[in-house]
């Protein structure tokens, strides 16, 4: 068995990446690194009785010369009797359509490709052919771009992927190593020329960073991977420690806002508040893709280890974090009530939000239930509105020089952030807030009955 086979075998055995039976889909651009991976594969079939299936996907941004590379991978496939399976991708059209990132469309056309074929021909895992000095770029784009510290893990050898995994087993050699086994076995393989260009950070990297880095480090490949198998041990140690305080410290309502106590979160290890608040956006953002750095994290953590006063923090795609004390919400903007103005109709209960319905009538010896106002109300005052608060809004309260802004009257009364933003306010057809229900009422209501012409009554629901 060659040198380089032994190794990646060693490789496959230690990480119990393949197993007796598995059906593997080896994706292959015709490039040396996938081309090697089916020739080691093709090799090793036998000794892990595995079947072994070619996909190949084809971004039509080379035109012709891309053309010729799926022709090639199929002759490739058909030399060695392995099923093989293409698809051409409409990128130029989607690209053309929507805009975006090139990079970004075409791993996303390509996956689902790998996917669908993975699933129309029961394959369970989907290889592919990254290897070591990936992992070095892999490790540097991260750090560059200022990734969470705590996903800065590398390329995962094994993941789940549809309804199967996807597989790396190249990881443990180096770009050398494979270009030294293609030669020695006389394979030929395309070259994209899009991996000379430096017009991608990945591309730049790779031709200027890392052989400066091999220059000073010739075994740098090795160091890096242990540098990644390390993070990953300890990563899962620490993951596991957070999943038992998110348990703890966090609660969902039946609204889906979560909320997270920050007295119990300050006695809270930083490394474990760290985790558990990526714990709790990744369960917010039901594990979609979202961009989380290190500066938004600590934005949160400010926010969370402080129990005292209000603060709303705007996170992505809509969401929101609101801290009111020592209880912080995360909840989408979904969430949020629409400003809405209600009608106030006389002699009717109406219910106007925050649990709170009002009765208005000009009979003052009515007798209802809840807490009871006297107000003088003009015919150009009427008819009465409630709606939820916006910005600018004031009051003027009986014994004050001036207005007094609504927000104020919130923050005076620790009002939350998530209630404020549908508390009603009694507004006049002018447009004059005449009260903040159940916190503060302007001077044209009275305690006591005086030449007042209407009744206004409260109550909670």
């Amino acid at each position: 068995m060659h040198s380089f086979v032994r190794k990646v075998k060693e490789y496959i055995d230690k990480h119990q990446l393949i197993k007796a039976g598995d059906r593997l889909l080896v994706a292959c651009s015709g490039g040396a690194d996938s081309l090697a991976l089916v020739h080691v594969l093709n090799t090793l079939k036998e000794t892990y009785h595995v079947e072994i299936g070619i996909a190949h996907t084809d971004h039509q941004l080379r035109g012709a010369e891309s053309a010729e590379d799926s022709k090639f991978v199929e002759q490739v496939a058909a030399s060695l009797h392995i099923p093989f399976y293409a698809a051409t991708l409409e990128v130029p059209k989607r690209v053309a359509a929507e805009g975006g990132n090139v990079q970004v469309i075409c791993r996303e056309e390509r996956y689902s490709f790998f996917e669908k074929t993975m699933k129309n021909f029961q394959y369970q895992k989907l290889v592919l052919g990254h290897h070591a000095d990936d992992q070095i770029e892999s490790v540097i784009m991260s750090l560059a771009r200022g990734s969470n510290s705590s996903t800065i893990t590398g390329i995962p050898r094994s993941r789940p992927f549809a309804e199967g995994h996807i597989i790396r087993p190249f990881l443990c050699v180096t770009k050398k190593e494979i270009f030294e086994f293609i030669h020695s076995n006389e394979l030929s393989f395309r070259h994209d020329p899009s991996n000379d260009k430096h017009t991608y950070t990945r591309n730049r990297i790779r031709h200027t960073i890392v052989p400066l880095l091999k220059e000073e480090n010739p075994n740098i490949s090795d160091s890096i991977r242990t540098f990644v198998e390390k993070q990953k041990q300890d990563e899962d140690f620490l993951q596991n420690m957070a999943e038992r305080k998110y348990e703890q410290l966090v609660t969902i309502d039946q609204d889906g806002v979560f909320f997270l106590d920050t007295k119990c979160f300050m006695e809270v290890p930083i490394a474990l508040q760290r985790r558990v608040i990526l714990l709790l956006l990744k369960y917010l953002y039901n594990n979609s893709e979202i961009l989380l750095n290190d500066h938004l994290i600590d934005s949160i953590l400010a926010a969370c280890i402080k129990d005292d006063g209000n603060i709303v923090i705007y996170l992505p795609q809509g969401y929101f974090l609101a801290r009111h004390y020592n209880k912080v919400q995360f909840f989408s903007g979904k969430q949020q009530p629409i400003v809405t103005r209600n009608v106030v109709e006389e002699d009717s209960w109406i219910h106007i939000g925050a649990g709170y319905s009002i009765y208005l009538s000009r009979n003052l010896t009515n007798a209802m239930a809840g807490e009871k106002w006297f107000v003088q109300l003009e015919n150009d005052s009427l008819p009465l509105l409630t709606r939820q608060r916006e910005e600018g809004d004031r009051i003027q309260i009986k014994g004050m020089i001036s207005p007094k802004k609504v927000s104020r009257v919130f923050i005076d009364e620790k009002i939350s952030a998530q209630e404020r933003l549908e508390w009603p306010l009694l507004v006049t057809s002018k447009k004059e807030i005449i009260a903040v229900i159940g916190l503060r009422y302007g001077e044209k209501f009275s305690k006591q009955y005086h030449s007042q012409n209407y009744v206004l009554y409260i109550k909670r629901d």
